[in-house]
């Protein structure tokens, strides 16, 4: 008698670019992922024969096949965020800004978020013909020097708008909606723990990712974030009898 083979899995989840000819370039690993999946699903019309008075379903045809593929992430790193996002990441050099412009009316509990953050050195001086320099602690209070939110404490006599100088430290930015639809080569390289912890191996040649749904920002616990596209037939494969044309699974 055969003995049964069961399946539970943990591993790593790999993301590459594709080049012109549909293979995979360098692979950058997706970081902790607690959860991996994905799912085949057809598009189906029945026929139903009209000679019998129970209208039974003589005819199951499938007008289409389609696969998605989503995994969690809780790993905030630039390139998972930008992918999800649909945007690009760049670096924000640490360096200096003089003489910031405030809004006009400023007042007393009103806060200031500086262009750039992560600020030290903090000067902020009014717009008087000879610059008068608010005094911090008094008239101002820098609240978040990471976010770059200052506080408002005291306008007295002082002309605005007020001036803000500081030193900003390196920052990374990532901007959101300013890139098309990714595409990826995903591979799991993963382990059957139901099994001696026997390899398997799951490609997916191209899967389009859909943008981030929703990302929990205040919470009690590990914020996570849902990485989730369609799996698209790969025509370079040329109904490859190996590979197929959306995916394999290589058991070892």
């Amino acid at each position: 008698m055969a003995q049964n083979t069961y399946f539970s899995g943990q591993g790593v989840v790999y993301l590459a670019e594709r080049d012109s000819s549909g293979n995979p370039l360098a692979f950058e690993d997706a970081r902790n992922a607690p959860a991996f999946k994905f799912s085949l699903k057809t598009e189906t019309l029945e026929h139903k024969e009209s000679r019998s008075g129970q209208r039974l379903v003589d005819l199951r045809l499938i007008k289409g096949k389609s696969a998605e593929c989503s995994m969690t992430l809780d790993v905030f790193d630039k390139a998972r965020l930008a992918l999800v996002l649909y945007g690009a990441h760049s670096t924000l050099a640490a360096g200096s800004v003089t003489d910031e412009a405030m809004p006009a009316g400023m007042l007393v509990g009103q806060f200031y978020g500086t262009a750039k953050p992560v600020i030290s050195s903090v000067v902020i001086k009014d717009s008087a013909a000879t610059p008068a320099t608010l005094a911090h602690n008094k008239d101002y209070r820098v609240t978040s020097p990471g976010g770059g939110m200052i506080e408002i404490l005291n306008v007295g006599t002082f002309v605005q708008p007020f001036k803000v100088s500081y030193v900003n430290g390196d920052a990374t930015n990532i901007n959101m909606m300013t890139a098309g639809a990714p595409e990826r080569w995903v591979r799991f390289v993963g382990v059957n723990t139901a099994a001696n912890n026997a390899n398997v191996i799951i490609d997916l040649y191209r899967v389009s990712f859909d943008p981030l749904k929703d990302l929990n920002l205040i919470s009690d616990d590990i914020a996570k974030f849902e990485l989730a596209g369609s799996v698209l037939m790969d025509d370079t494969k040329e109904n490859d009898a190996v590979l197929g044309q959306f995916g394999r699974i290589v058991q070892v």
